[in-house]
């Protein structure tokens, strides 16, 4: 059938960020094959509000954000992209435990979970602060850690050792400044110029390490743009296409919707 190797995507954008950040990031997708391409609507309010209450309100939308996508695209799982911050909003939504009361559960709609930069082990960094993204990333590692989903969920973890990945001048140090309060400021000596490389992957994914890639979306490269993200892409579409195949050998697990 026309488009059946191609995907349905969701973009999960990260801290702070809105969805207009992520459009050129789309349509760099779209032209590489995508099916279609959904950015979660998640908006710097939303943000604000999971750092005051807790990432509960994030989940719910994105795991309705997941479940749309997939219904429009034909109920095939989908390759779920969540850059920084979104990647833990992403794998929330995915669990199977419900989180503050809230429960997605939309693990199956998603074929390949790609995470750009996100801190899974975010409780590894030094940090003189203690914040709802601690609390998120300790839950997940403890209740659904690693490729939790695999092999029906394909995982591909990217990240950057880029040394010299902070940006200059007085936007530089104001990134540098709110960051180094979320994820500490390991990053500034080795990452992407806001999280550390280490606390990048996930036991039991792919993982991709890259040298010379900023955390974006401000700075360049970062891992949505052009050059970076051909290095990455087929990665994805392989391991896409290696959870649908195990998907084929077994009935599925739970009908798909956002439970929250």
């Amino acid at each position: 059938m026309p488009g059946e190797s191609n995907p349905s995507v969701l973009i999960v954008g990260g801290f702070m960020t809105a969805p207009p950040n992520y459009r050129p990031f789309r349509r760099r997708l779209l032209r590489r094959g995508a099916l279609r391409v959904d950015i979660a609507p998640l908006w710097p309010p939303d943000w604000v509000l999971a750092s005051l209450l807790g990432f509960g309100p994030i989940l719910r939308r994105t795991g309705r954000a997941i479940a749309r996508t997939y219904i429009a695209g034909g109920r095939r799982p989908i390759i779920l992209i969540g850059h920084s911050g979104g990647g833990i909003a992403a794998r929330l939504a995915m669990s199977n435990v419900a989180f503050h009361g809230r429960l997605a559960g939309v693990a199956e709609a998603v074929g390949c979970l790609v995470t750009m930069g996100t801190p899974h082990r975010l409780w590894e960094v030094p940090n003189r602060y203690r914040h709802a993204g601690h609390e998120a990333a300790e839950f997940l590692e403890r209740e659904t850690p690693g490729a939790y989903f695999a092999p029906r969920t394909s995982y591909l973890t990217i990240g950057s050792n880029h040394r010299s990945g902070t940006l200059p001048g007085p936007l530089g140090r104001l990134i540098d400044d709110v960051f180094g309060m979320v994820v500490g400021t390991d990053a500034l000596r080795e990452g992407d110029g806001i999280v550390p490389g280490r606390a990048v992957h996930l036991d039991g994914a792919e993982q991709i390490t890259y040298e010379d890639v900023l955390h974006g979306v401000v700075g360049s490269p970062w891992y949505g743009d052009d050059e970076v993200l051909d290095r990455w892409w087929p990665t994805a579409l392989r391991l896409w296409g290696d959870a649908l195949a195990a998907r084929s050998a077994g009935p599925v697990l739970a009908r798909i919707g956002a439970r929250s």
